[in-house]
């Protein structure tokens, strides 16, 4: 099927940019005072009628073979997400609730805390990173 629908020779030069040509012509049409051309002309759109002159059996008999194969209609099923965990709690009745994690609060860096990790090598001077990161 793919080799007969093999074109013997192509040349791009051969098919001119629609959208081009067609602002072209407006172009033209408007600077000689004429009408608007209705519809475009485009090379590129495939030849249908020749197509199926020489592979339309081939594609109809491929199609009945893939049907037989895969039916219509039959969908792969997708995977299922998972839920979120939360953690569960039971009040006094013993009604278990489900309540959702609570974020960690982060406390600000003292300055001795900032010093020490300077010391050891943890942390950058501003004047480093000023070098690392500007040219």
């Amino acid at each position: 099927m793919v080799d007969s629908l093999k074109l013997k020779t192509f040349n791009p030069n051969k098919y001119p940019n629609p959208a081009l040509q067609w602002h072209y012509r407006v172009i033209q049409a408007v600077a000689l005072e004429e009408d608007l051309p209705e519809k475009p002309e485009d090379k590129t759109i495939p030849k249908y009628s020749m197509i199926h002159k020489r592979v339309g059996e081939y594609a109809l008999n491929w199609g009945e073979e893939l049907n037989d194969e895969i039916p219509a209609g039959r969908v792969e099923p997708s995977p299922k997400k998972r839920k979120a965990v939360r953690a569960e709690t039971a009040d006094e009745d013993g009604d278990v609730k489900k309540v959702k994690r609570e974020k960690k609060s982060v406390e600000p860096a003292s300055s001795d805390k900032i010093e020490s990790l300077y010391e050891q090598g943890n942390l950058m001077s501003v004047r480093s990173i000023s070098r690392h990161c500007l040219p």
